[in-house]
């Protein structure tokens, strides 16, 4: 099996993850996004995002969750527990993991309200009956027990936000603009096997390089993130996660951080090239982080992912629509940039 290491954990490949799901020989680019599998981890993406964001977790928690559920979905793909189930039992391990712990009761009663308030009714947690959430208990614990195998029981985790934040000031980006969007950008990843394929590093310049060409005129985009846009996978250089992590410093994670910085850290970024490469982060790495991104943007509104009631029903929990329609919008021009040359 295909895999990279980092200082901290092994990663698989995309063809590897194929391979798990049992996709045979060469697939199409958004095949992957329409796998069963995939579609039912979307699913359990989205409520772990809303009732995270109901609860007030932060985007580490929320990010780890939906880290959680693919890792279930890649190693046990036939699994047999409901995506809301599995959605809530993945928050439960996240926010032991990320030490923003909340009682299993208020996890169980918003996982509830979601499914049983109509749509636009305020929320009551506390007005949940005991007797609703002791109902659900058993099968969220159960599913958190399916969690556990999957990932071993290894509770590590290296997150890019604080990296992203760190590049986006080095890269003297605007906060409100820019930055912001890189942002939303590196959230809405999560829902795709991206964190899963790559170190937290690869993550936070991809997010990073793809929202500042969004702000550019389509002719300055940098060359090899247009050629990404239109090209099959590549099998490329994989990036060195172990350097990439001391070139930036250990992300904080709440219990073990590292703020030592090398002697010859950059000190601003060159946006028009590959600076991305100054932290042992390979251009072909980047260039599959757009083209997964941008696919799952396209693709993400326009399929069978969830019904249109579930759509409705679940908008805090779902992926920028604005940000879907502004990529879909910039690769259209993309394509008809390159058509007229």
């Amino acid at each position: 099996m295909s895999m990279v290491s980092s200082s901290r954990r092994t990663f698989m490949t995309r063809k590897a993850i194929e391979s798990r799901l049992s996709s045979s020989g060469e697939t199409d680019r958004t095949e992957l996004l329409a796998h069963p599998s995939m579609v039912s981890a979307t699913k359990s993406c989205i409520l772990a995002k809303e009732v995270g964001r109901s609860l007030g977790f932060p985007a580490r928690t929320i990010a780890t969750a939906q880290l959680l559920v693919h890792r279930v979905h890649i190693f046990q793909p036939t699994v047999s527990v409901s995506s809301s189930d599995l959605g809530a039992a993945c928050l439960l391990v996240a926010a032991k993991m990320e030490e923003t712990i909340k009682r299993v009761r208020d996890i169980l009663a918003h996982t509830y309200l979601l499914f049983a308030t109509p749509v636009g009714t305020a929320f009551e947690p506390h007005a949940v009956p005991a007797s609703v959430t002791d109902k659900m208990r058993h099968a969220v614990l159960a599913a958190e027990q399916t969690v556990l195998d999957a990932i071993g029981f290894d509770f590590r985790t290296a997150h890019p936000h604080l990296l992203f934040v760190k590049l986006a000031q080095m890269a003297g980006v605007p906060q409100d603009t820019t930055a912001r969007t890189g942002w939303l950008i590196l959230a809405d990843a999560f829902f795709t096997t991206l964190p899963v394929q790559y170190p937290a590093v690869v993550l936070a310049a991809g997010a990073l390089c793809l929202a500042w060409n969004l702000d550019l005129d389509v002719k300055d985009t940098v060359p090899c993130i247009r050629k990404a846009l239109f090209a099959q996978q590549s099998q490329g250089r994989r990036s060195n996660g172990r350097d990439a992590w001391r070139s930036l410093g250990r992300a904080h994670n709440g219990r073990n951080a590292d703020a030592r910085m090398p002697r010859e850290r950059p000190t601003a970024l060159d946006m028009a090239g590959e600076w991305w490469t100054e932290f042992g982060v390979a251009t072909a790495d980047v260039q599959s982080f757009v083209r997964q991104v941008v696919d799952f943007y396209v693709l993400f509104f326009n399929t069978t992912v969830a019904s249109a009631e579930h759509m409705e029903r679940h908008q805090n929990g779902l992926p920028s629509k604005d940000m879907s329609q502004r990529i879909g919008q910039w690769r259209i021009k993309q394509s008809e940039f390159l058509n007229s040359g």
